[in-house]
């Protein structure tokens, strides 16, 4: 398995970030992805929260799944985005900085929209 360019390694918990833009002191603005492989193909499950920076509860729901270790698939592999808006996180909105709500922007578009490219 391969995400973004990167080699995903069976068996052990990968960090990964997508790098989403900056901010105006060139501070890069990443969405952290977690994946946890199994060493036996299989389905995977992709766990998100943070769509809205205004919802908090979807992303400690991410957290305590990573931290109390309750993802160890026997097969395939857990992908969990703990923040998908970490733009809208940042600034407690519901919406990225131009009024784009992420989740009106599925299935996205590699040339659209900020919001549409991180959909």
């Amino acid at each position: 398995m391969e995400i973004l360019g990167q080699k995903v390694i069976p068996g052990k918990r990968n960090h990964l970030e997508m790098s989403v833009g900056s901010l105006y002191t060139r501070t890069k603005i990443e969405v952290p992805i977690i994946v946890e492989k199994a060493r036996e193909e299989g389905a995977t499950l992709l766990v998100s929260g943070g769509v809205h920076g205004d919802e908090v509860t979807g992303i400690e729901m991410v957290r305590r799944l990573l931290y109390g270790k309750l993802i160890k698939p026997e097969f395939g592999a857990v992908i969990c985005i703990p923040i998908v808006n970490v733009m809208a996180f940042l600034n407690m909105n519901r919406k990225f900085a131009d009024g784009r709500d992420l989740n009106r922007s599925f299935p996205g578009n590699a040339k659209g929209s900020l919001a549409s490219q991180v959909a």
